[in-house]
This record gives C-alpha cells, structure tokens and sequence, in this order.
C-alpha cells in the first residue's frame, strides 16, 4: 500500500460485530505490510476494547443503533483508528473487577482522545515500523 490506505466500516452496535470488525482490522494491517503479528496483536487488542466499550455502553437502555471504526495508515508511518457511537458518556463510580479498557488502550497507543460532545469518539494513533523495517510476506 502506498499513501493513505483507509478502512471504514458501520454496523449496528451489538456485541457480536466487535469480532469481525477487530477481523477486518487485522487484514487491513496485513495488507499493509507495516505490522508485524506482535505489534498487531497490541493494536487489535486496543481496537477491541474500544470496540467493546461502544457495543457495551453507549446505548444502554436505548434501542439499538451504529458505530463507525475509521482507520487509516498516515505517510508518516503511524496509524489512526477512530471509533464512534452517538450514544450517551456514561459516567460511573469504579465497579470491581471492571473499567480496565481505557487503561489498556493508553497502555499500547501512542496518543489517545475522548470525544464525547455527540457521542462518543475515541481516537487512537499507533507508531508503526519504519519503512525500511516492513514485514514482507
């Protein structure tokens, strides 16, 4: 891949899309070479909390609806992931043995934000190898 390759998908905010969703992610990677199976084990592992925040939270006591994950490799060799839902920020008192999601994803991204003035919009940037350190397949 050469420029800005770019993934976007949409689908209903169940917990059963988050799988094939992280799926699509991991291809996308591979098909860029960029990656190899360690730092895209890290990556998809963020994705998917984000992924499972979205599906588990943002329309909780509502009926259904989307999340959108963006993704896109950068020239710059970084990749951004963005991950949407037009629910409700939930706000809630530490629970046990819970809420360890956004820890992990600033755990393993480079920069993280939270958006939540019309839904909620997590970005995620990930340093990816150098070009001359590509994975060839």
């Amino acid at each position: 891949m050469t420029g800005h390759s770019e993934l976007r998908i949409n689908c209903i905010a169940r917990r059963e899309a988050a799988r094939p969703i992280r799926h699509a992610v991991a291809a996308f990677l591979t098909a860029s070479g960029k990656v190899d199976r360690e730092v895209q084990d890290d990556i998809l592992t963020a994705v998917g909390e984000a992924l499972a925040n979205a599906v588990e939270h943002a329309y909780e006591g509502v009926e259904e609806s989307e999340i959108e994950l963006f993704a896109r490799l950068e020239s710059n060799d970084t990749l951004a992931v963005d991950v949407f839902d037009r629910g409700t920020f939930i706000s809630r008192a530490p629970r046990p043995n819970r809420g360890f999601g956004m820890r992990i994803v600033e755990a393993i991204a480079k920069a993280v934000t939270v958006d939540v003035d019309n839904g909620t919009h997590v970005r995620m940037i990930f340093t990816l190898p150098h070009h001359n350190d590509r994975i060839v397949s």
